[in-house]
């Protein structure tokens, strides 16, 4: 169907592609929808990746689809996408949720909002009436408020302890992607069955296992958690499962330790990684210590005193706490720019993620959610911060899972 007739017919509009750097005025207004009946229909390449990432996420006629983004975004990507929904048959709508200033009563919920905070209960109603939502920052500007809210956050008129939980707990109908990066990133990214399979072994495990996590590494490290009663949690970058939140394009196994266990000492490289520092890869080495969940010592040099730094500057006590544990599975991300960087020290097969602040409400998990989630987390804090480890040695109970960034068939590694 050529865009303008599928417009037409459905009485959709949209945005001009030239939305963002437009002037406000009269006329820009009034010709948002009509050039978008006009433009140029999406590209047939465009228009079958889409439908490749909604079939993946098993969109079927007569499912309903909602599409959240923020206020400006990528006209041509979203119109393909709604154009591959209806194809398949399903029904549903594009949600552009709109950027207002927040009143100075208003409560934000979070520490870190950005201005215009605009989602409401309405939103998340919406939201959990869906059988895939896809939520995308695609296109947007810089400062406009996200299509969902952050971990630990609660807009919603529900009786899950945030909004994440409200779409990503056992019983929910809702499938929920968030969808980012670029086409060419998202091509060389796209999730694959086997992938999904070897991530969802490792979660599995964490989930039967529960217990002691240990790592240590040839530069001194020599740490350890432990996880009981906390879920595994897989994402492999499809939501394929009723109540299942996924990023697209990852593969990594995670938990949220219980938050007081964190003990010894983790020595970070030279290559190791942490994301909210800049340049974000480390050109020397950090020795954090940790005690009762938290890091109670950073040593070091520049880099070191960098992170102190960072962390002393949310000025809450429990930015320091540890958020959660993890390691990746994914065997096709590289670095061959800064824009892979999120997705690499995320999800690079062997490596290490760890979080330090907000694991609060970042779903229920287990084996009803698709093990998408952390369960009973508790810890509140105003950052998430994350940094990666390579060619460290780890084990789950006491039994190994990786040998120097080598991670074994039996917890998601490509060998048997």
């Amino acid at each position: 169907m050529k865009r303008r007739d599928f417009l037409k017919a459905s009485a959709a509009g949209g945005a001009s592609a030239a939305f963002a750097g437009a002037p406000v005025s009269r006329e820009w207004l009034m010709a948002t929808s009509e050039t978008a009946v006009n433009g140029p229909d999406p590209s047939a390449l465009l228009l079958a990746h889409c439908r490749r990432i909604l079939e993946q996420n098993l969109l079927t006629a007569g499912e309903t689809f909602v599409l959240a983004t923020p206020m400006v975004y990528d006209v041509d990507y979203m119109q393909a996408m709604l154009v591959a929904a209806s194809e398949i048959g399903a029904t549903g709508m594009q949600v552009a949720v709109i950027s207002h200033p927040p009143h100075e009563d208003e409560d934000l919920g979070n520490l870190g909002a950005p201005p215009g905070y605009a989602l409401t209960a309405v939103h998340w109603d919406l939201y959990a009436q869906a059988d895939l939502l896809i939520t995308t920052r695609l296109g947007a500007t810089p400062g406009l408020p996200a299509p969902q809210t952050a971990y630990g956050v609660k807009v919603g008129n529900h009786s899950y302890k945030t909004d994440h939980d409200y779409i990503n707990h056992g019983g929910s109908k809702t499938r929920w992607l968030q969808l980012g990066y670029d086409l060419e990133r998202q091509q060389r990214y796209f999730p694959t069955a086997e992938r999904r399979e070897r991530t969802l072994r490792g979660a599995i495990l964490l989930d039967e296992t529960r217990g002691e996590l240990g790592v240590t590494s040839d530069a001194g490290s020599d740490w350890r958690c432990s996880m009981e009663g906390r879920p595994g949690h897989a994402q492999y970058g499809i939501a394929d499962f009723p109540g299942r939140w996924d990023n697209f394009g990852y593969g990594c196994v995670a938990c949220m330790p219980q938050e007081d266990s964190a003990e010894g000492v983790l020595v970070l490289q030279p290559g190791d990684m942490v994301t909210s520092l800049f340049p974000q890869i480390l050109d020397e080495q950090i020795r954090l210590t940790f005690e009762g969940g938290y890091v109670t010592e950073i040593e070091g040099g520049k880099r070191a005193r960098q992170f102190q730094a960072l962390l002393e500057s949310y000025d809450h006590p429990e930015s320091f706490g540890l958020s959660h544990w993890g390691y990746g599975t994914h065997e096709s991300t590289e670095l061959t720019g800064s824009g892979d960087i999120g997705n690499y020290h995320h999800n690079r097969i062997g490596s290490l993620l760890y979080s330090l602040g907000m694991n609060f409400g970042h779903g229920t998990g287990g084996k009803e959610t698709g093990y998408s989630g952390s369960g009973d987390s508790t810890r509140k804090a105003p950052n998430h911060t994350h940094f990666a480890m390579f060619n460290c040695n780890s084990t789950v109970a006491g039994r190994q899972i990786i040998d120097r960034g080598h991670l074994a068939g039996f917890a998601g590694g490509l060998s048997g």
